[in-house]
């Protein structure tokens, strides 16, 4: 669910320079700038709880316990609108079987061939990882493009 942070006094809310994150257990809000110097932050959450906060004093009692230093940004009354007329969505990964072209001579790696939802870097962890191995399976080769790619499948 998107939550946008307003700016203060016409300048960023925040330092503008970072990805803000308020890590909780098992949810997270991640913040990013824009140019109108607004953030957007993203509240990712257990489906479950996104289900079960159907009230305003709910909404407003869960981010008073999880997000206070949050609240001061956005304010409760914003956010008990945008939850109660926004729709959360759900987070996916995508693998796919084969990576390499029936032809041998296109390969699909990082995001392209697993898509995955924004936690820790893992989506770029992996493509690094895709990148490393292609690497590996080069060398072994001898650089030997379709047979890398072969053995890289």
């Amino acid at each position: 669910m998107e939550i946008d942070i307003p700016p203060r006094d016409g300048q960023f809310a925040m330092p503008e320079n970072y990805l803000h994150i308020w890590p909780r257990h098992k949810f997270v809000i991640i913040a990013s700038p824009n140019q109108d110097k607004s953030f957007n932050a993203t509240l990712i959450l257990p489906m479950s709880i996104f289900n079960s906060l159907s009230k305003s004093e709910e909404i407003s009692q869960f981010f008073q316990q999880y997000f206070p230093d949050f609240l001061s940004f956005v304010g409760s009354d914003d956010i008990i609108k945008t939850f109660l007329s926004s729709k959360p969505h759900s987070l996916i990964t995508i693998k796919c079987s084969t990576y390499v072209s029936s032809t041998g001579d296109m390969l699909l790696m990082g995001d392209a061939a697993h898509s995955m939802a924004p936690f820790y870097a893992q989506g770029m962890n992996a493509a690094f990882e895709d990148c490393l191995v292609l690497f590996e399976t080069l060398k072994q080769t001898n650089f030997d493009i379709q047979k890398a790619f072969i053995a890289y499948k």
